[in-house]
């Protein structure tokens, strides 16, 4: 991590953000629990269930906090941390609730992997910046 102060930063938390989203996600790993341990009626298989459940949803569940420096981007989720120089990227697009930063010429459904994807905050206070930001130093926008 760069000892500079960086030019954005901001932390996206949409367990918090989004509170009708966290109930029905709660809910559905209450009913998913409930319906495991009827078929099952072991409390091992109930747990290991969660235990998917939460794990394909963890960037939902903990707090990603974003960093843009001149050079790179850090992302540091619970604790793991990532930091990739924008010259990795080639190109970028946005969707409704963030941008993908691609390592491709053009949006490839490979984006999820080599990719690194960036969260906006619920308001999205810093889509505009960061969207003008990542036009000067990756400049190939779709």
């Amino acid at each position: 991590m760069s000892n500079k102060e960086p030019i954005y930063a901001w932390i996206s938390y949409p367990f918090v953000e989004f509170p009708l989203s966290s109930a029905f996600v709660l809910a559905f790993f209450l009913l998913a629990s409930v319906f495991v341990y009827s078929i099952t009626l072991n409390f091992f298989w109930v747990l290991l269930s969660i235990v998917f459940l939460f794990s394909s949803l963890f960037s939902f569940f903990v707090p990603t906090y974003y960093e843009f420096y001149d050079d790179h981007v850090f992302v540091k989720v619970l604790i793991f941390k990532r930091e990739r120089k924008y010259t990795e990227f080639k190109c970028f697009y946005s969707d409704k609730k963030g941008v993908m930063l691609s390592t491709f010429n053009r949006p490839r459904g490979l984006d999820r992997f080599r990719g690194q994807s960036i969260r906006f905050t619920k308001k999205q206070d810093e889509r505009d910046q960061i969207m003008e930001f990542l036009n000067e130093k990756i400049g190939n926008k779709f």
